[in-house]
Parts: structure tokens; sequence; C-alpha cells
């Protein structure tokens, strides 16, 4: 997320209103990022630890193996 966008997906002044962005996964997304970053992106933030991908499963993601132009990230 950070790489992409340039700032962490979870940001808040108070401890307890960061826990509950976490646990509620909300984060900014935004519209720059192509639909294959989104997706992974979700995958990878998600709350609960079982729906996260492995590191293999992010290796696999269709934003990390999709063939673009060059200089198009994201």
């Amino acid at each position: 997320y950070t790489a992409l966008t340039g700032h962490a997906p979870f940001e808040a002044r108070h401890r307890s209103e960061l826990y509950r962005s976490i646990r509620g996964a909300r984060y900014p997304l935004p519209p720059q990022l192509s639909p294959h970053a989104r997706a992974l992106i979700a995958r990878m933030l998600d709350p609960e630890p079982a729906a996260r991908p492995s590191p293999a499963e992010v290796l696999g993601h269709p934003f990390l193996t999709q063939v673009r132009g060059w200089g198009t990230w994201g």
C-alpha cells in the first residue's frame, strides 16, 4: 500500500481510532490504483488473518504477474 500510495493505509490521531480502522479495514484507495492493485491490497489488509494471502499467493497475484508496458505500475 505504502509503496503505491506514499502513505500508510491506517492513520489516526488516537490509538483507539487507529485500531477501529484496522479492524474495519477502512483505508483510502486512491482512484489511480488499478483494479488488480486494489484487489491485492484488500486481500493483504483483510482484518481476518486467515483470509490474507500467503507469500506465494501474493507473488502469483495478477497485479504482480500481469505484463504491461513500461512505466505503467499500479
